[in-house]
C-alpha cells in the first residue's frame, strides 16, 4: 500500500487503518537527509531485533547480548584512537 498524507493544523498525520492493522500503532520516527521513515515498533523489542538479524543471537541471554555489544563498542573505540 502506498499513498500520500498531509498534516493537520496540529502537525498530525493519520496512518490508514490497513497499515495500522498490519504494522501496529507504535512507530519510531527516523529523519534521514532526504526523507522521514516510520519504523513499526513491536511490543517485544527482542522479537523485532530477531526479525532484523535472524538467528544471530539465538540461544543467548539479553545479558550476553549486551556484554558482546559493549565489548565490540570498546574494541572499536580503542581501534579508532590508534588510527
Amino acid at each position: 500500500m502506498s499513498g500520500t498524507a498531509k498534516t493537520d493544523d496540529r502537525g498530525r498525520i493519520v496512518i490508514p487503518r490497513a497499515v495500522r492493522e498490519k504494522h501496529g500503532d507504535r512507530y519510531r520516527i527516523v529523519e534521514l537527509d532526504d526523507r522521514v521513515e516510520l519504523i513499526p515498533l513491536r511490543s517485544d523489542p527482542i522479537e523485532g531485533l530477531q526479525d532484523a538479524v535472524g538467528d544471530a543471537f539465538e540461544g543467548k541471554t539479553i545479558a550476553e547480548i549486551k556484554a558482546e555489544a559493549r565489548q565490540t563498542a570498546r574494541e572499536e573505540a580503542l581501534s579508532e584512537d590508534t588510527t
